[in-house]
């Protein structure tokens, strides 16, 4: 899965998050924009293998861009599979320094 393709399915609103990072949005450290716009500005930095076997290319992908602030941001995912299609699965996020 290339960045283009990732960034396709956020822009569409082709995305979801684990409980993680749901805790993290509820208890305020970021939004869901944040992890948005880190996909829209950043790139792929390492690749990894998806050792649950549930994303469709079985990997998950690191990326580093920014949040909404400019600042940056990390995320992890991978793209998977749902009753409508290709999705991409936010599996955490976090602010780096």
């Amino acid at each position: 899965m290339t960045i283009d393709e990732i960034r396709d399915l956020v822009l569409e609103g082709r995305y979801n998050y684990s409980q993680k990072i749901r805790e993290s949005i509820e208890d305020g450290w970021y939004g869901e924009e944040d992890l948005e716009q880190c996909i829209l500005t950043g790139c792929i930095s390492k690749t990894e293998r998806d050792e649950l076997k549930t994303s469709v290319d079985g990997k998950k992908h690191v990326i580093l861009g920014r949040d909404t602030c400019g600042c940056p941001f990390y995320t992890c995912g991978k793209a998977i599979k749902d009753e409508e299609g290709k999705l991409y699965f936010f599996i955490t996020g976090h602010k780096t320094k």
